[in-house]
């Protein structure tokens, strides 16, 4: 949650400082972190429809009883498209990060140079790739895939990827079978029909963030009796922001 509407600034840590021997005299050596920082920050988003009282009346069929659930899937529609558009950017590659680069860069080791098909090899190449990322202080941090993410026409060959399946011999083994969440979203059709996305548990690594005000999780409705306007009017008000604060636990591909 976030407390206000200014810029909410994530502080990163490294990791801990490797541990050393210890001499006979008991002397421990001093060791240090390092430390990162990116910020987003929330934003007011919201509608107001009206409803006349003669369309009240006349409502036989109870259209207007679940607006409460109209509006509630239009919030989650607009936060998944809202993140969606956040992770393309404007280049396709994502937001641009405090070190100058997109999130998806080849200096950010998640972004081959080649593109990688969505197939057995493409999927363990990106594997490698995220586990041999390196936190802020240089060390390697083994970020482990967690989630793959294709939009609806890689969704059947996804599925197959994924599959358990009872082999004959060792080389019918499906490594991937279990190792990974399949999510489908068909927003990323409309950027590439082959472009797809790993991503690590975000309770390994910090990635992406997102945030409601402080005591407003989630839409918030209201209504009111109009009186100019013979009616009643009804608000949605959403209070949200989202931003990336690491890319490590990220990796994204075009296909070959």
């Amino acid at each position: 949650s976030a407390r206000d509407f200014r810029a909410k600034h994530r502080v990163q840590l490294s990791e801990a400082p490797t541990l050393l021997k210890v001499n006979e005299s008991g002397e421990f050596k001093s060791g240090t972190m390092v430390e990162a920082s990116e910020s987003y920050r929330i934003d007011t988003f919201g509608r107001i429809i009206g409803i006349s009282r003669q369309a009240l009346i006349n409502d036989d069929l109870g259209a207007f009883t679940d607006l409460s659930r109209r509006f509630g899937q239009a919030a989650a529609e607009f936060e998944a498209a809202f993140v969606v558009k956040l992770m393309i950017g404007a280049t396709g590659t994502g937001p641009v990060m405090k070190d100058g680069n997109t999130l998806f860069a080849a200096a950010h080791g998640n972004l081959p140079a080649v593109g990688l098909d969505l197939t057995e090899d493409g999927l363990s190449a990106a594997r490698l790739a995220m586990r041999r990322q390196k936190g802020l202080s240089g060390m390697p941090i083994d970020v482990t895939p967690r989630y793959l993410l294709v939009p609806a026409a890689l969704e059947t060959r996804a599925e197959k990827l994924l599959a358990a399946i009872r082999p004959a011999t060792s080389d019918d083994v499906n490594p991937h079978a279990g190792k990974l969440d399949l999510v489908v979203d068909a927003r990323l059709d409309d950027v590439s029909d082959s472009r797809w996305y790993l991503a690590a548990d975000p309770s390994m690594i910090d990635g992406l963030e997102y945030a409601y005000l402080e005591g407003a999780p989630g839409p918030q409705i209201e209504s009111r009796n109009g009186f100019e306007v013979d009616g009643v009017q009804v608000k949605i008000r959403l209070d949200y922001g989202a931003g990336f604060v690491d890319w490590r636990g990220w990796f994204a591909s075009e296909g070959a």
